[in-house]
This record gives C-alpha cells, sequence and structure tokens, in this order.
C-alpha cells in the first residue's frame, strides 16, 4: 500500500477508494498507512480520514448482517455441545441488548472484540437506530487518533531514517578507512 502511494498509476479519486476498500479487509493498518501518506504530502487529510472510516463502517455492517440473518436458533443448538446452558445464552443477549452502545463504542478501541461483538448484537436483534451514534462516533474518534500516530510516526520514521544514513555512511567510511590502513600495513609486513 505505501508503494503504491507515490506511483503515477494510481491517483486521485482511485487513490481513495483503494483505501476503502483496504479499509474493509484490514482497518487499523490502512489508516496508519494513511496517516503515513498524508505525512508524506502525498494524500489529503479529509479525503483519506472519511474514506477510511466509510470502509470500516461498511465492513461493520457486513458483521452485524452476518449475525442479524444467521438463525439464532443455531445458538441454542451448538450452545448445550460447549458446556454452554440455553440460560446463560439468554443472560448474554440481555446484556448484549441493554448495554449495546457501551459495548460498541468500547469494542472499537479494542483488537479483537468489534467482529465478534457486532455478530452478538446482530444475533441479538438490536436494532441500529439504538447504537449507531455509538458505533460512528467510536469509528470516527478510532480512527483519527490511529491516523494521527501514523502520522507523527512516519514523521519520526523519516527522522530517523536521516539519522541512520548518516550512522551507515560514517559506519562505512570508518570500514574503508580501517581496510585500507589494514591493507597498507599487510603490505609493508609481507615486503
Amino acid at each position: 500500500m505505501i508503494g503504491l502511494l507515490g506511483s503515477r498509476f494510481v491517483k486521485g479519486f482511485w487513490m481513495y477508494l483503494l483505501f476503502a476498500l483496504s479499509a474493509l479487509v484490514e482497518g487499523p493498518l490502512t489508516i496508519l498507512t494513511g496517516g503515513a501518506g498524508i505525512a508524506q504530502g502525498f494524500l489529503q487529510p479529509l479525503p483519506i480520514y472519511l474514506a477510511v472510516v466509510a470502509g470500516n463502517l461498511v465492513g461493520d455492517i457486513g458483521w452485524y448482517s452476518l449475525g442479524r440473518f444467521a438463525k439464532p436458533e443455531w445458538v441454542y443448538q451448538i450452545a448445550p455441545k460447549l458446556g454452554i446452558s440455553a440460560q446463560k445464552v439468554e443472560g448474554l443477549q440481555e446484556v448484549v441488548r441493554k448495554h449495546t452502545s457501551t459495548l460498541i463504542f468500547l469494542a472499537k478501541f479494542s483488537a479483537g472484540l468489534p467482529i465478534p461483538t457486532l455478530i452478538a448484537v446482530g444475533l441479538s436483534r438490536v436494532p441500529k437506530r439504538q447504537w449507531a451514534a455509538a458505533w460512528i462516533g467510536g469509528e470516527l474518534l478510532k480512527s483519527a487518533i490511529i491516523m494521527l500516530a501514523g502520522y507523527l510516526f512516519s514523521a519520526v520514521i523519516q527522522t530517523a531514517s536521516g539519522t541512520m544514513q548518516t550512522v551507515i555512511w560514517c559506519v562505512t567510511g570508518v570500514l574503508v578507512l580501517a581496510g585500507f590502513f589494514w591493507y597498507r600495513r599487510r603490505k609493508h609486513t609481507q615486503a
């Protein structure tokens, strides 16, 4: 993705569409890359921000729909095989229904919990209007934080890269000089 940022092949609208589609698959890494692209001057902040937020939200709708259109009876059939009683499943569904907005908002800031949370909300048949504000707000905040981190770390990486190049050239110079002196010393001891 980073390699495409500077290419002439993908420019303008298509770049932002590519980022939106990439956010469907891997949101946080795409957002970090977007922040780095902003720092490098390849991307505009508002369009890339809106693209990755839209991509993440569309992906979330897919996970919610997976739970929403699944048959809840399937959970009741599988639960006993996993040692979970029907009462515990009903209790969990009640907790999900009661605290949906909080669960969705907090899951946005965790690793690994957004997908199971969205599926559980869908299985519990909680309507989107009940949790949409927390969901969108959480995504906007999370994306802004991760994009800012990508932007700031890109600047740090550039600075570190320049420093590392200087250090590498200095080490190379020292090694060349050491090799030169070693060669001269070896040549004089053989003569």
